[in-house]
């Protein structure tokens, strides 16, 4: 059965936010989603690597589960237990036993993806007997389709202006839609957003009757930043933790801290010092990852606005000079603003495209914007071949612009890496580049 075109032929029938027909699928399954605790993530950047931290934070004091989107190399990884990627088998026979149309309101409805995906990823918990699950928002927050769980703790990581199409075109309308996640009676994490988002969820948990603490309000000292690690000191206003990360970039500390202070309000913690060990174990793979360090060869799916200007703060912070910056979008993503914050650290850009014929964005359109910005600029169309570039190129890289460039790119440098034995540390030949 080939599973995998099933279940992405689900796409076509878009996003849809509301929680009607999740709620619908999920009761003709014994609602699977009732069967475990859970901590529920959103966030316009961070909600992914903070999933990641709560799961690590868990795993080892209970049978622990990790639902995240999208997945970077293979759709598998995106339903996690124990440190086990969803096995093919499980899926496919959830698809034999559970068509993607239902009843919902007296009338036949067509579940997207997304809704469907989310109710196999609770049912696979239930069937693993998953204790405790981490769980990522996919879109929003409110009318999302993760939404159904009525989680021990909500964590809001980050508000920017992202989806206005759907989310709303204020940074107060977006904070709405994702303090929708926010439960009567339930503990939040907030963490740092701009003052009108914050105004906006501390009213929303104020009328739940939700207990709030805030990232801000933390002690967060004795920071060191190097390719090797991020070491800082925590007081949480319940405890003190020195840690280090080995998951690198700044906005990490952060994530890390929101995810300390979820599981401290959860009431079932690990001791601290488990909590330390579990923390400096966790890798969010993507997120300024490290493939290469000589010349250096770095990841990151910096996708939109907020997340660009991070990746540039990050490179100035580790001292990465000039880097060539391989780039690839999607055609609904703010470009313009992307490249802008890029400019800021290189002035050499090497242009693809990733491979999502229908929402990539035309590298000839990318190259007109970039010629604003950039004095340096080349185009390699094909994804495989650009990767391929940046691998055997002399100089630094950042490889970015889309959790698609870089899942693809993923695969590439591990066949590369294999095939030329080229270790960590390793060099590689030099070319130059190209013009198109």
């Amino acid at each position: 059965m080939d599973w995998e075109n099933y279940l992405f032929s689900l796409s076509r029938y878009g996003i849809k936010l509301g929680l009607g027909p999740t709620e619908a699928f999920a009761r003709m399954l014994g609602n699977p989603h009732e069967g475990f605790k859970s901590a529920h993530i959103t966030g316009s950047n961070g909600k992914g690597s903070t999933s990641h931290f709560i799961y690590n934070i868990f795993k080892r004091k209970m049978l622990s589960g990790l639902y995240t989107s999208p997945h970077l190399r293979r759709f598998n990884e995106r339903i996690i237990v124990d440190d086990s990627e969803i096995p093919s088998s499980f899926i496919e026979d959830f698809i034999r036993r559970n068509p993607s149309k239902i009843m919902y309101g007296g009338e036949s409805v067509q579940l997207t993806f997304f809704e469907y995906t989310t109710v196999m990823a609770f049912e696979y918990f239930r069937k693993m007997r998953v204790q405790f699950a981490s769980v990522e928002v996919g879109l929003g927050g409110r009318l999302d389709s993760t939404n159904i769980i009525y989680p021990e703790v909500s964590v809001i990581t980050s508000i920017s202006l992202e989806h206005s199409d759907r989310l709303g075109g204020t940074i107060e309308d977006i904070a709405r839609e994702k303090g929708g996640i926010i439960k009567k009676g339930k503990p939040v994490v907030i963490g740092k957003v701009p003052e009108q988002a914050r105004g906006v969820l501390i009213g929303i948990a104020k009328d739940r009757g939700s207990e709030v603490r805030e990232v801000e309000d933390c002690s967060i000292s004795n920071i060191t930043y190097s390719l090797d690690g991020t070491s800082f000191t925590l007081d949480s206003g319940k405890d003190s933790y020195r840690l280090t990360l080995r998951a690198l970039g700044s906005y990490q500390v952060n994530n890390s801290v929101a995810a300390i202070l979820a599981s401290e309000m959860t009431g079932f913690a690990p001791p601290k010092e488990e909590i330390i060990k579990n923390l400096s174990r966790t890798v969010v793979p993507g997120r300024f990852e490290v493939r290469r360090r000589k010349p250096l060869l770095i990841l990151d799916s910096a996708h939109n606005s907020e997340a660009s200007r991070v990746l540039s703060e990050n490179i100035k912070l580790y001292r990465i000079k000039d880097p060539l910056i391989v780039i690839g979008v999607l055609k609904d993503k703010n470009s313009y603003n992307i490249l802008q914050n890029l400019s800021e650290v290189s002035s050499k850009l090497l242009i693809t495209e990733p491979n999502e014929p229908e929402r990539k964005k035309d590298a000839a359109d990318l190259k007109k914007e970039a010629s604003l910005f950039f004095k340096d600029i080349s185009v390699i169309r094909d994804h495989r071949d650009a990767v391929n570039f940046a691998f055997h190129i002399e100089e630094d890289v950042i490889i970015t612009g889309s959790m698609y460039l870089v899942g693809e790119a993923e695969n590439i440098l591990d066949n590369l890496m294999e095939r030329e034995k080229v270790p960590l540390e390793g060099d590689s030949g030099r070319k130059e580049l190209p013009v198109e």
